[in-house]
């Protein structure tokens, strides 16, 4: 089958020129094979593998974005048919619309689930100098909580250096609400950060969610809120 996305971003601040499918334009096409997605605004495959093991899945409010969580143009992305619990993914970014380098953006993951467990694997380089990164994670679903913990190398970008840390999370269900929480240790820096949150389910479809963030030595903690709807 064939599926196509357009997406537009509002905003309640002041009028800003925007276009048609300015957060997102693309097509897919689906089948026994997997799916082949492309188009602007696409997500990478690198972000669904850490995602996997993260508390905030791929909501991303936790103590660090993904790799390739910048939505991308000029993307192309390969998803597997899940083959006995794994699930594979392949994207790339065309040369052109890879920031300021001339290398195209490549990045790939496997994510297993079976049963209670589920490992997620990803690798991406977007072309700079020491631009390329891995993570591994784990998620265990205990019951009464969801236990998360992972080991990334985060590849350097135009203005952030490669980065190596370690996160441990949780997250518990308690009837409506779910307490999320992640911490992360670095190894070369002091930019040890922490983040909690609570999701309050208004219904099956909609949620409110609220957390902080604090980076260790940093004068105040940072905070959102959210609503979240889901057709």
């Amino acid at each position: 089958k064939a599926d196509f996305v357009i997406e537009t971003g509002l905003s309640n601040k002041a009028a800003t020129p925007t276009s048609l499918g300015d957060r997102g334009a693309h097509l897919s096409l689906s089948g026994g094979f997997g799916t082949v997605q492309f188009g602007a605004g696409v997500l990478s495959a690198a972000f669904f593998g850490r995602a996997a093991t993260d508390p905030t899945g791929t909501s991303n409010y936790a103590i660090a974005k993904y790799a390739g969580s910048t939505r991308n143009n000029s993307s192309i992305n390969y998803t597997s048919p899940n083959m006995g619990g794994a699930v594979v993914r392949y994207s790339t970014v065309l040369a052109a619309d890879n920031g300021t380098t001339d290398t195209a953006l490549t990045s790939m993951s496997v994510v297993y689930s079976a049963g209670a467990l589920t490992i997620g694997a990803a690798a991406a380089d977007n072309g700079l100098t020491d631009g390329d990164g891995t993570s591994i994670g784990a998620a265990y679903n205990l019951g009464v909580a969801k236990v998360f913990a992972n080991r990334v190398t985060a590849g350097a970008t135009a203005t952030v250096a490669k980065t190596k840390y370690s996160s441990f999370g949780f997250s518990a269900p308690m009837g409506a609400v779910t307490l999320q929480a992640d911490f992360r240790s670095t190894d070369d820096s002091d930019a040890d950060m922490s983040m909690v949150a609570a999701v309050y389910a208004l219904s099956k479809s909609t949620s409110m969610t609220a957390y902080t963030q604090k980076v260790k030595g940093a004068a105040d903690a940072s905070y959102g809120v959210g609503l979240r709807k889901n057709f």
